[in-house]
């Protein structure tokens, strides 16, 4: 089966139950709001609206991305907890998609930060050079960050789906 086929077979699975749905559909903006209030929290006078009001059409696309796939992300390490529950893959099955996935999502808060000042004050523990370089190469960083959290919803989707072949043939 192919990449993009299992990750919408599992998606499916996933998100016909109702409880992931609404996990779903309750992470996206709680994910949303966290990378917003990252910067908000960390740069000393910075308010909420403010911090709106800075971003550009892109950067509210590229959190909204970020945050629905994230959401699904979470959901389905969730549910693949679940179904592997008892069983000696439990851990594999985490391990595979909990270090890309996480990975990824470290990378997103890099790649969030929408101006100078909010890296600066994000980063400034990393030095003035890479938070320049983080500037510069946002969407690459944020591409990678995609990239990464698909590659571990793949991964957890192909595990996944055997973990439900295996607990429908033993029903």
């Amino acid at each position: 089966m192919n990449i993009i086929a299992q990750i919408f077979t599992t998606a499916k699975e996933v998100l016909t139950k109702r409880n992931y749905l609404l996990g779903f559909f309750i992470f996206i903006p709680v994910i949303f709001f966290i990378f917003v209030l990252i910067p908000v929290l960390t740069i000393p006078a910075n308010t909420i609206s403010f911090q709106l009001s800075i971003f550009t059409i892109r950067d509210y696309t590229l959190i909204s991305t970020l945050s629905i796939i994230a959401s699904f992300f979470i959901v389905l390490q969730v549910y693949t907890y679940k179904i592997t529950r008892g069983t000696k893959e439990r851990a594999k099955v985490l391990g595979q998609g909990a270090v890309g996935g996480y990975g990824g999502l470290v990378a997103a808060v890099f790649g969030t930060a929408a101006c100078a000042s909010c890296l600066a004050a994000l980063f400034g523990f990393l030095g003035l050079g890479t938070v320049f370089f983080l500037i510069r190469y946002q969407w690459l960083i944020v591409s990678g960050a995609i990239l990464l959290i698909l590659i571990s919803i793949y991964f957890t989707s192909r595990k996944c789906a055997s973990c439900i072949t295996d607990s429908k043939k033993e029903n």
